[in-house]
């Protein structure tokens, strides 16, 4: 940008009070960066690295969280809960039905199998105790801390899995603010760009499937703060002035589904028919408009934790389980009206070009680079489709098996990074098959989803945030 045109864009922005325009190579504004994508325009980001080979800084961060860390330009921001008593540490791997299947065959009554998986998998609000909500400012340069606030000091809502946390929503910035969400059950807290709290909005508190905690992430778009909440009993998507917290609508979500908690973060779909909010939960994709109102609809989904994405013009949205059956992952074309669900038995239909049963990802969101999309499975099992017709490319299982994963991959030139829940990064190359650029050990625990900005990666593990750069 020449000094002219620099001083001209100042100047609009000054007189119409325009957000600055992000840039994509500096910035990762929110969960999974710009457009939910993954992607970032980097392309001198390491390939290796180690606790300290092309490490520019490691950062404590205190207490308990997995949202992503977020850039803007020179700062970094990150969420943290903290308490007085120890957290329930989490452990790697899938928590499945085979326990709840040994004491059923010990004859034990459903009431006490669901009272032992509980206090097996998840955190009572007794054992966490007063929790301290933070939210750090550091500086990208050197990764110290220039200022942290405490959002709200109180009990939890109720209880978490033990491999959630109680501050795993990434925030969000826009440039002027940052919306820093604990879930819908503690609230939404905006602050200036040097710390200032300018406002704050809490809501009714409700109950989430199986005490397993809040994830869904803010998003910000054209002013408006959006944000979902699938509940057991009254789930809604809301929007607010970005400005004041003001409520601009709110709209009620359907009921009755297999599960009607949800854990995913909405994205906003911009093409060239028009602007759209697009929602995963309740056995449904449902997407809204900017008014609040519902436009499409797909059925016969299933658990909602991946986020959706775009690339050219094509929306690509799934839902997982933690088995085989039902891993639905579909493309949609622009235009849809009403509800464009496939008839039992199909696979394609006007607005749905493909759809593939048994590839997406139960935790982590899938991401559309080059052409392909990668899905990864919590086990490890990676699934690679053409983006245009849905057809598989290849089927692995990243680092030859033995990983786990939680948080959602990123690219950068071409390569695609996963993050397993040990803390060890698989970089592969996005040809036509299988390709291990390197493997990256950490030693920590990670399941939050890394952050790229400024030609270096922010990866967060149990205890510390890194800045990989060369």
């Amino acid at each position: 940008m020449t000094l002219k045109s620099l001083i001209l864009f100042l100047s609009f922005a000054f007189v119409t009070g325009a957000p600055p325009s992000p840039d994509p190579l500096t910035t990762w504004p929110g969960f999974r960066g710009h457009d939910l994508s993954g992607v970032s325009p980097a392309t001198k980001v390491p390939e290796r690295w180690s606790q300290k080979d092309n490490v520019k800084w490691v950062a404590p961060i205190d207490g308990n969280g997995w949202s992503s860390p977020i850039v803007w330009n020179d700062t970094v921001y990150v969420t943290s809960a903290i308490g007085k008593k120890p957290f329930k540490q989490p452990s790697a791997g899938l928590f499945g039905n085979d326990y709840i299947a040994e004491l059923r065959e010990q004859g034990l009554s459903n009431e006490e199998v669901m009272k032992r998986v509980q206090a097996r998998d998840s955190e009572t609000p007794e054992e966490a105790d007063e929790l301290r909500y933070m939210l750090y400012a550091l500086d990208a340069r050197t990764g110290k801390i220039k200022w942290e606030r405490e959002a709200i000091r109180t009990l939890p809502f109720r209880g978490r899995h033990r491999k959630n946390t109680y501050a795993s929503e990434t925030p969000f910035t826009d440039g002027e603010r940052v919306y820093v969400s604990f879930g819908q059950n503690v609230g939404l807290f905006c602050y200036s760009m040097d710390g200032k709290l300018l406002w704050k909005k809490q809501w009714t508190q409700q109950p989430i499937y199986l005490d397993f905690g809040t994830a869904s992430s803010p998003v910000v778009h054209d002013g408006r703060v959006l944000l979902l909440n699938d509940n057991e009993t009254s789930s809604y998507i809301t929007a607010l002035d970005a400005k004041t917290g003001v409520e601009v609508w709110t709209t009620p979500r359907p009921a009755g589904g297999p599960l009607n908690s949800s854990w995913m973060t909405p994205l906003v779909w911009k093409h060239a028919l028009r602007t759209e909010i697009v929602t995963t939960g309740h056995g449904l994709i449902v997407s809204y408009g900017l008014d609040g109102k519902e436009l499409w609809r797909v059925g016969a989904m299933s658990q909602s934790t991946p986020s959706p994405s775009a690339w050219d013009g094509i929306l690509y949205v799934g839902t997982g389980s933690q088995g085989d059956a039902n891993r639905p992952f579909l493309a949609i074309k622009p235009g849809a009206a009403g509800d464009i669900s496939l008839k039992p038995g199909t696979t394609s239909n006007e607005f749905i070009p493909w759809m593939q049963p048994r590839v997406s990802g139960y935790t982590p969101s899938a991401i559309v680079h080059e052409g392909k999309a990668y899905l990864v499975h919590d086990t490890g099992i990676l699934n690679v489709l053409d983006a245009k017709t849905g057809k598989p490319i290849y089927r692995a299982r990243v680092g030859g098996g033995g990983h786990t994963f939680s948080a959602s991959p990123v690219a950068f030139g071409s390569r695609v990074l996963f993050l397993t829940e040990e803390g060890v990064a698989f970089v592969l190359d996005t040809g036509a098959e299988y390709k291990e650029i390197a493997r990256n050990d950490l030693g920590e625990m990670a399941l939050a989803s890394p952050a790229v900005a400024g030609n270096a990666l922010y990866i967060r593990t149990q205890s510390k945030l890194y800045k990989i750069a060369r």
